[in-house]
């Protein structure tokens, strides 16, 4: 099949990677940027073999310029043959052959249908991202291949692969490497501001195309576009991100005048730009990461790697020799990290884990191609339990989703905010969680000046957006600043589509929002995150407005937040700023908050909400004095005393607990009884004999306590006696036979036996062993227990594990050193054979 008559570097493999797929599971194609691999491959395919395509594309961008190129070349409309799916825009149709979608909304196609029974091949596009997404996707798909659908083909295709690791992972697959149309490129590390290289490079005859400069965010290409027109710079000036219309967009592949292209990461290997000859890289990408705090997704500015840097250096060379500046030192080139770490060792999983649970999957079990770390995993399966989200069997470690946690996984916001929705959906509720989920921290969406008597941040942020909706109340009312628009109308926009799908209104409620309303949803999204404002006494010498958090450490109410005028007793911390080398009572800068009661905090269903008995005891007197701590975490929420109470029945079983192992000496009997039930298991010697320990000791104090049992009856008994009083003469009989506290020998002597080491052992004189050939045993002669032989002045000479043995090898030369140290002895040359010597001893 000829698609146009403008040849790709792929196009001469096109045949045989098609070749390859009819016998292959999985191929792997490495290709340049620029080898035309995401716009010649699929729609070849979608031409030449049966079944539907599916492309996952890591951005919005990439994805729905990939799907209007390929529609280009097979002349056909995007939603007719070809097609594309992002977020809140679909255009597909049941005659859609090949659909690009976003990596993230490969498990709701997965949930909808388990065995993705419409497609025949799956193409992972741009590998070497390694968004989580990618990761995620790769290993499901492979489940599907080993599972129910052997006959699903998979691609995966990047500009830079380390491919030993994936062709061991999809079992030694076909390698297609592709080389890209590449001329000699020039890198240089000028000293200049963006602007002035951008100038300077315009003043350069010799390259005299299209300028791709890559920078970290829109806020940074917004602010380099303002500077090139106040410059007056001749040039068009075309910003490339993912939040511009498709007429925005086609500008940079569009016309003959030369273009200054403003552009993030997405320009590095997703697209391909026409007709660049120079690249300036600042160096810099926004990467995903997580709020510490929150858990809530976020960007952060960081270096790229080395191999990142290579892609966007290699971007001038595709027309002519090309000149590209790092806006970096080299040496600072040097120490970058050879690839970008992959997503999933550095974002916060419980989305994602939950995702995986709701689809009968083992997140522990999965054959991952990169397994997240063992600590992220269970930090988040640890969210999710706390959450209500699922349920863990921490046995099996086996997770079940609950019904929460279904709705919770069919949302695309994370478990937190779902969980916010699940019991109090309402449409301010819902507009709150969508302001927590794209604000990130919550204070960067508006800047306002405090509010008297406020309780909630959140809820400021609430009406704001709300008035900005619907344009019935100025701004400046609310002591705003400065407003971001953008990020206002992406959070009114998430409103609008999770409204349509929970069946709430598509609009904002007018009325002002109740700050006390979001405080038990805020709740059931954030019960780790509630504080408790310290006492004054104990904030002595500290930062006022400061508070213990539930789960440990303090923070400080920073003056942004609208809480400051109220202080109130008990907040649920939103965002904060931590600082783990600051005093830990006060380490933390808490940034946005909502106040709840502490009537609320006693009447939730979290798990961190306890009680605590704490006991009192008066010794003479037998009383006792019982308080009931009631605990949210580590805060005391309120303290209950009983009065005087006579230590008898019950309450002397709580004496007990908590001072064990008084009244007796030391519970070296209980111990010593354990230890030996213990041996039993282990040797699998039949028997009932209870191992009083955790809950058994429990039941154990319970048994030897009845209603009528005073103090005074308790410290006549002997442990001994009470433990002995709980098992069966049979049990009691097993016990003594086989592991005894006392074991009689051949010779007709008897010796205590130790069992306060791993292994139980003898001491004896080893005049006392003499005529003794058969090694001790005990446990139905399963275990040999150890002999510490002793010399006459009673210190041990030898410790011996086979008696005969002993005898029979180096007693020669023990006997040569006690006979040198104790020449007044016997020391037989066949002490097997020898009578014991009657020697008094002190054991």
């Amino acid at each position: 099949m000829e698609l146009d008559p403008n040849k790709f570097p792929i196009d001469q493999h096109l045949e045989d990677i098609r070749n390859e797929l009819q016998e292959a599971t999985s191929l792997l194609i490495k290709a340049e940027t620029g080898a035309g691999k995401t716009t010649r491959l699929p729609p070849f395919l979608c031409q030449t073999r049966p079944g539907k395509i599916l492309v996952l594309e890591p951005r919005r961008l990439a994805a729905k310029l990939s799907a209007s190129r390929c529609a280009e070349i097979l002349n056909s409309q995007i939603g007719d043959v070809v097609g594309h799916h992002i977020r809140h825009d679909k255009k597909a149709s049941a005659q859609t052959k090949l659909l690009f979608i976003t990596e993230g909304l490969f498990l709701p196609y997965l949930r909808q249908d388990p065995k993705l029974s419409d497609y025949s091949l799956i193409i992972i596009d741009e590998f070497h991202e390694r968004s989580i997404h990618t990761d995620v996707a790769i290993c499901l798909i492979r489940h599907l291949q080993k599972t129910t659908r052997p006959d699903l083909k998979l691609i995966v295709m990047s500009a830079t692969l380390e491919t030993d690791k994936l062709e061991e992972y999809l079992d030694s697959p076909k390698v297609f490497n592709i080389s890209g149309r590449t001329f000699p490129i020039t890198i240089e590390y000028p000293n200049l501001e963006v602007t002035d290289a951008i100038e300077d490079i315009i003043q350069q005859p010799q390259y005299p195309h299209n300028i791709l400069v890559f920078l970290p965010g829109m806020g940074a290409i917004r602010k380099i576009e303002t500077e090139l027109k106040n410059r007056k710079i001749q040039e068009e000036i075309i910003p490339l991100h993912s939040t511009l219309s498709k007429k925005e967009q086609d500008k940079a592949f569009q016309g003959a005048k030369r273009k200054i292209i403003l552009s993030t990461n997405i320009a590095e290997t997703s697209l391909t730009i026409p007709n660049v000859s120079s690249v300036i890289d600042t160096g810099t990408e926004r990467r995903a990461s997580f709020a510490p705090w929150s858990g809530m997704p976020l960007l952060q500015l960081g270096k790229i790697s080395k191999a990142s840097a290579t892609q966007r250096a290699g971007r001038a060379g595709r027309v002519q020799d090309g000149l590209v500046y790092r806006l970096y030192s080299q040496s600072d080139f040097g120490q970058r990290e050879a690839f970008t770490p992959p997503e999933i060792k550095r974002v916060e999983l419980s989305h994602y884990i939950l995702d995986l649970i709701d689809l009968n999957l083992d997140p522990i079990e999965m054959d991952w191609f990169e397994a997240p770390e063992k600590k992220s995993l269970d930090s988040a399966l640890s969210l999710l339990e706390m959450l209500g989200a699922i349920k863990r069997d921490h046995c099996s470690q086996m997770s079940q989703i609950t019904e929460k946690g279904k709705f919770m996984a069919n949302l695309p916001l994370h478990p937190r905010l779902g969980a916010m929705l699940f019991n109090h959906l309402s449409q301010d509720t819902l507009l709150a969680a969508c302001t927590i989920s794209e604000s990130m921290a919550l204070n960067k969406t508006a800047e306002f000046s405090s509010h008297d008597e406020e309780i909630c941040d959140l809820s400021i942020q609430v009406d704001l957006l709300k008035s900005y909706f619907w344009k019935e109340r100025d701004l400046s009312d609310y002591g705003v600043h400065y407003l971001d628009k953008k990020k206002a109308s992406r959070i009114l926009e998430l409103y609008k589509n999770l409204a349509s799908q929970l069946k709430l209104e598509r609009t904002p409620a007018k009325s002002k929002t109740d700050p006390s309303s979001l405080a038990l949803p805020l709740l059931d999204g954030f019960p780790d995150r509630v504080a408790h404002k310290r006492a004054i006494k104990k904030n002595k010498g500290k930062a006022k407005s400061s508070y213990n958090f539930c789960l440990g450490r303090g923070g400080k109410l920073s003056f942004r937040s609208s809480l400051m005028a109220t202080e109130p007793d008990y907040i649920i911390v939103l965002d904060a700023l931590e600082n783990p080398k600051a005093n830990a009572a006060i380490g933390t800068t808490i940034q946005a908050a909502s106040k709840i009661t502490k009537q609320e905090l006693l009447m939730s269903d979290s798990s961190l909400l306890n009680s605590e008995k704490e006991s009192l005891f008066n010794e003479k007197k037998g009383t006792l004095i019982l308080t009931t701590h009631v605990k949210y975490g580590k805060l005391t929420l309120e303290s209950q005393q009983s009065p005087s109470l006579i230590a008898k029945g019950e309450v002397l079983i709580q004496v007990l607990k908590d001072n064990w192992p008084w009244p007796f000496e030391n519970d070296d009997d209980l111990s010593l009884y354990n230890q030996r039930v213990k041996l039993l298991d282990k040797h699998a010697i039949d028997h009932q004999c209870p191992l009083f320990e955790a809950e058994m000791f429990e039941l154990f104090l319970e048994s030897i306590i009845d209603e009528e049992t005073s103090l005074e009856d308790l410290q006549k008994a002997k442990l001994k006696s009470l433990i002995q009083d709980q098992l069966s003469p049979q049990d009691q009989y097993i016990l003594d036979h086989e592991t005894p506290e006392k074991i009689e020998l051949e010779n007709g002597k008897s010796f205590k036996v130790y069992y306060d080491e791993e292994k139980p052992y003898l001491m004896a004189r080893i005049q006392d062993l003499y005529s003794v050939k058969i090694h001790p045993t005990i446990c139905q002669g399963k275990m040999k227990l150890n002999l510490k032989l002793l010399s006459p002045a009673e210190r041990v000479a030898q410790i011996v594990s086979d008696l005969q043995n002993f005898w029979q090898g180096s007693w020669e030369s023990v006997k040569k050193e006690l006979k040198a140290r104790y020449p007044k002895h016997h020391w037989p040359d066949s002490p097997e054979t020898s009578p014991p010597i009657r020697v008094k001893s002190k054991l």
